[in-house]
């Protein structure tokens, strides 16, 4: 499993799983385990189990588990190289490889510039040369704990006094330069010798900080309409990916987990604002619109996103033409309509906290939105208006997936064109004009080569991963239990493991058993830690806590293993004989139907030899 560099077996041998979780969950001793109130949600019953020796947590209320990697990007809401390095920093591992050691060596005295650098500009902010800056923010109403939390601070009006301070900390012109803080001074320049000068000179500045909360780089706010651009921002370093990053992403984390949405907002002022207003979980980009690397940061922490940008704003524009970039993310996103001329900042100035708050409450689903847009000016407008007003909005429920929200928002387009237009509402015109919004939709969804859904059933049958119900429930308990009689019975692994394929096993157990057949076929003991160093997936390491957690009859292993793997082999033949079922209602000949027919029949023979080797093992 990769680890960012970092010995992640290291990282395991000098950490306490328990230490690590206690400060989250008072844990009380029960059996070989431990358990406590699950930090995750909300239980009166504790659920939340913790088994020391095996390294792994797990909790049968909300079904949360894993290793202490996994606990870290919980709690803290970072990612799993994040976690991996947080933990490595924390307990004092060093990189694995010498150039991995290097790179870390080179990446630290960065942090440390950066660290330096921030200091000195807040430092500034409060002394004689920080006045107007101070004055400003005074102006702009950011509060006194915004200023620290946030550690605001001002780049003095000079050409060098940052790396005057900092060379007295023994940093190079060169070595700011590499951190995006000044810049090569050309002969020509200010009439000087060959050297370096600040990069941000007489701004506000806004540091830039990582999820886990290390200055990374910086925002300048001009002072003065002479100095361009008004905004300035640290160009692309090893730290900092301006595309990849948002801020006060580090501070808005853990709400933005514990309500499982994010506020996005474009500036650094609108998100100052909006935390101060009371939404914590404000994160803002940096010029630039949500790009792949956002989505990806955010979906890792959230489900709804609410998009507060200016209405006539190229992010908000780049947004709306990248649905699909949410839509595959998993997201939901909504839109809060700012009044027109007024970004959030302002709204919470001039109108205060709660009608901004009214605002994001009042947030539509993005499609909506962006419908009501087009829609509005169409009641006045002439018919030609009209009928490319009507062409756009189709060509928005175009870009949807088709399904259950496509199907939602045409109904919802013909019963809002008979409210706007007057005269459009009688029941055989909606009737009419729903007949012509679909016919066009279908022959937009032609144009863009829009796939059709080919069913599981034509290739085999449902996978396990799709099962729904009770009996997935069933299922799911008998697979675990299989691969925890696995794991504590070797013998049994080996006697009745080839027996089985990955793909009998659901999604989430899938990979545990492609681990366990690795180490079978590689003739290796199977125990925890060798499963779990071969788990990518955060979901699989969740899916092994449960399976470790998970008690064996003893007395009746091979009883309950030999019963599971009867199990999922009539599992595996019941989803064979649904994709001959299909492939005979499509056969076009008896020729085509005798040999599927053949197979159909031997398949059933199987299937009824295990339901009988099953009554007669029950017996």
């Amino acid at each position: 499993m990769a680890g960012g560099g970092y010995d992640l077996e290291e990282i395991r041998r000098r950490a306490d799983l328990v230490e690590i979780i206690s400060p989250h969950v008072a844990l009380r001793k029960a059996g070989r385990r431990l358990t406590g109130l699950c930090p995750f949600h909300q239980e009166r019953s504790p659920s939340f189990s913790v088994d020391p020796e095996s390294g792994l947590w797990y909790c049968f209320g909300c079904k949360a588990g894993g290793d202490l990697f996994r606990f870290i990007e919980l709690t803290e809401k970072v990612s799993f190289s994040e976690a991996v390095e947080l933990l490595a920093r924390r307990l004092g591992v060093p990189p694995r490889r010498p150039a991995d050691a290097a790179q870390q060596r080179h990446k630290d005295r960065l942090l440390d510039l950066h660290r330096a650098a921030c200091e000195f500009f807040q430092a500034q902010l409060q002394g004689p040369a920080g006045k107007q800056a101070r004055a400003y923010l005074d102006h702009r109403g950011v509060s006194a704990g915004s200023l620290d939390s946030f550690a605001l601070g001002y780049a003095p009006q000079s050409w060098d006094a940052l790396l005057t301070a900092l060379a007295k900390r023994g940093y190079s012109g060169q070595d700011l330069a590499r951190a995006g803080l000044a810049a090569p001074r050309r002969p020509e320049d200010q009439g000087a010798a060959a050297g370096f000068y600040d990069l941000f000179r007489h701004r506000l500045i806004f540091p830039i900080r990582d999820p886990t909360g290390r200055v990374i780089a910086f925002g300048g706010r001009a002072l003065s309409d002479e100095d361009q651009p008004k905004y300035l921002n640290s160009p692309d370093t090893p730290l900092f990916q301006k595309r990849a990053v948002l801020y006060a992403f580090d501070q808005a984390r853990r709400t933005m987990g514990e309500k499982g949405q994010a506020l996005v907002v474009e500036g650094y002022l609108d998100a100052i604002s909006c935390h101060e207003a009371g939404f914590p979980e404000t994160v803002a980009t940096m010029g630039t619109a949500l790009t792949p690397e956002h989505v990806d940061l955010l979906r890792r922490r959230v489900t709804r996103l609410l998009l507060a940008f200016d209405a006539d704003s190229a992010g908000l524009a780049a947004a709306l033409r990248g649905r699909e970039l949410f839509q595959q993310a998993g997201l939901t996103v909504h839109v809060v309509a700012l009044p027109e001329g007024l970004d959030p900042d302002r709204v919470v100035r001039q109108r205060g906290p709660q009608a901004f708050a009214e605002l994001v409450a009042a947030a539509l689903p993005m499609v909506e939105w962006e419908l009501n847009r087009i829609l509005r000016p169409l009641e006045s407008a002439p018919e030609p208006a009209r009928l490319e007003g009507m062409r756009q909005a189709i060509e928005v429920l175009a870009r949807l997936p088709a399904g259950l929200e496509r199907e939602y928002y045409t109904r919802w387009l013909v019963e809002r064109w008979g409210v706007v237009l007057p005269g459009s509402d009688s029941p055989s015109r909606l009737a009419n004009l729903e007949a012509a919004v679909r016919q066009e939709l279908a022959r937009l969804s032609t144009r863009r080569g829009e796939p059709t859904r080919r069913t599981a059933e034509a290739v085999g049958g449902p996978a396990p991963a799709d099962r729904q119900g009770p009996d997935a429930v069933r299922v799911s308990l008998i697979e675990t239990g299989l691969l925890a009689a696995f794991i504590r019975h070797n013998d049994l692994a080996a006697r009745y493991g080839p027996q089985l394929e990955a793909s009998d096993f659901a999604s989430g157990q899938r990979g545990i058993f492609a681990a366990i057949r690795n180490l079978l076929d590689r003739q290796e003991r199977i125990t925890t830690q060798a499963v779990l160093a071969q788990l990518e997936e955060p979901q699989a390491r969740e899916a092994l806590a449960e399976v470790v957690i998970t008690e064996v009859p003893e007395d009746r292993a091979e009883e309950s293993v030999a019963s599971a793997v009867g199990r999922l082999l009539e599992g595996r033949l019941l989803r064979r004989e649904a994709g001959l079922r299909q492939r005979l209602q499509q056969a076009g000949s008896e020729g085509e139907r005798e040999p599927i027919l053949r197979e159909l029949t031997e398949l059933r023979r199987q299937r009824s030899q295990l339901a009988g080797q099953r009554l007669v093992g029950s017996e």
